[in-house]
C-alpha cells in the first residue's frame, strides 16, 4: 500500500517537472521571436532620409581619387583637382540669360547651362564676372583667366583665332532697328528694292554696341558707313529711336524684345530681320584645353533637349 502511494507521488512529481519544463519553454520561444510588423508599417519606420541625402549627393562635385586623377587628360584633370570650373561671365546683366534677381541670386538660361555642366565635370561652378563686355569675356578665356566662356557669345572668325568655340546651343537671326522717318527721307531719292540695299547705297550713321560681335558682322554689312557704339542695347535703340542714327544691328531676339516692352515705339521704328544674316550663340573655351572643348561638345549633344527645355522656360 506503502508502496502504492509512493510511485504515485514519485509520477505526479515527474509530471509536475514536465509541465514546468514545456512551460519555460514556451515562455523563452516567445521573447525570442521577432515581432511581426505589417509592410506598411515596416515602410513608415524605414529610414526616409536616404532620399535626401541621394538627392543631396546628386547636387555635389564628385570626390576624386589620386588614381582616378591620373586617368584623365591633364587640361582635364587640373579642373578636377581645383574642384571648380571658372566660367567668364560679363558684369552687366542680360536678362533672360544671366541675371541677378531681387534676392541677390545669379539666375538665367546661361546660368543653368553653366551649372549643370560644371555638375556634370564633377566640380563646382565660380563665376568671374569683371568683364566690362562681351569681348572681354573673350579675352579672359583666350588668357586662362576662366575655362570657359557662357555668356551669350556669338560665334566670329576673328574670336574663333583665339579661342576654342563649341557647337552652336542657340541661334539667333541678325536684325536691323530702324528710324522710320530718317530711312523714308532716304527713300525719296529713288526707288530700291529692299530697306538693307537702301541703307548699305545712301545710310550714313549705323550704330552698334561696343565689345559685341556686331561690330564685326556691322562693319560687313555697312562697309562704307561710320559705326557710332554705345553702351549697351538700351542706349543703342533709344538713340535710334531719337534719330542720331538711322539705324541699329543687333540681334532679332533683343531687338524685339525691345518693340515688346515698347509698343509704341513701333510708331518711329521699323524692324527688319535679315534672314541671310546668323548669330550662333557657342561656348568659348580656353584653346589650351583641348579635351574639355571636345567634352562640352559631347554633353550638348547628349543634353539637348534639357538645355532646349531651360531656354523655353526663360522664353527664349
Amino acid at each position: 500500500m506503502i508502496r502504492r502511494y509512493g510511485r504515485l507521488t514519485f509520477l505526479l512529481l515527474f509530471m509536475l517537472i514536465i509541465g514546468l519544463m514545456i512551460s519555460a519553454c514556451t515562455s523563452v520561444s516567445r521573447e525570442v521571436a521577432p515581432k511581426k510588423i505589417s509592410p506598411q508599417t515596416e515602410m513608415a519606420q524605414a529610414p526616409a532620409a536616404d532620399t535626401d541625402v541621394a538627392a543631396a549627393k546628386g547636387s555635389e562635385p564628385r570626390v576624386y581619387t589620386a588614381e582616378e586623377l591620373e586617368g584623365y587628360p591633364e587640361d582635364i584633370r587640373d579642373i578636377l583637382i581645383r574642384g571648380k570650373l571658372r566660367i567668364g561671365l560679363k558684369v552687366e546683366d542680360s536678362y533672360p540669360f544671366f541675371y541677378t534677381d531681387e534676392e541677390g541670386v545669379l539666375r538665367g538660361s546661361d546660368v543653368e547651362l553653366a551649372n549643370d555642366i560644371a555638375l556634370k565635370l564633377g566640380v563646382k561652378s565660380e563665376y568671374i564676372r569683371t568683364a566690362d563686355s562681351f569681348d572681354e569675356v573673350i579675352d579672359q578665356v583666350s588668357s586662362g583667366e576662366v575655362d570657359v566662356g557662357i555668356s551669350k557669345l556669338s560665334i566670329t572668325l576673328e574670336r574663333a583665332k583665339r579661342v576654342l568655340f563649341s557647337n552652336a546651343y542657340l541661334h539667333f537671326k541678325q536684325a536691323l532697328l530702324i528710324n522710320r522717318l530718317q530711312l523714308a527721307e532716304l527713300g525719296k531719292q529713288g526707288e530700291f528694292t529692299d530697306v538693307l540695299t537702301l541703307l548699305q547705297q545712301r545710310g550714313t550713321q549705323i550704330g552698334i554696341v561696343r565689345g559685341t560681335s556686331y561690330v564685326g558682322f556691322t562693319r560687313e554689312l555697312f562697309p562704307t558707313q561710320e559705326q557710332t557704339a554705345y553702351k549697351n542695347t538700351s542706349e543703342l535703340f533709344d538713340h535710334v529711336r531719337q534719330g542720331e542714327v538711322i539705324a541699329a544691328v543687333y540681334d532679332a531676339f533683343e531687338i524685339s524684345r525691345y518693340l515688346n516692352q515698347n509698343p509704341a515705339y513701333s510708331l518711329d521704328l521699323q524692324y527688319v530681320q535679315l534672314e541671310d544674316q546668323d548669330d550662333d550663340i557657342a561656348i568659348a573655351v580656353d584653346p589650351r584645353r583641348m579635351h574639355l572643348h571636345q567634352w562640352i561638345n559631347t554633353y550638348l549633344h547628349m543634353q539637348e533637349k534639357n538645355i532646349q527645355r531651360w531656354l523655353e522656360n526663360y522664353g527664349i
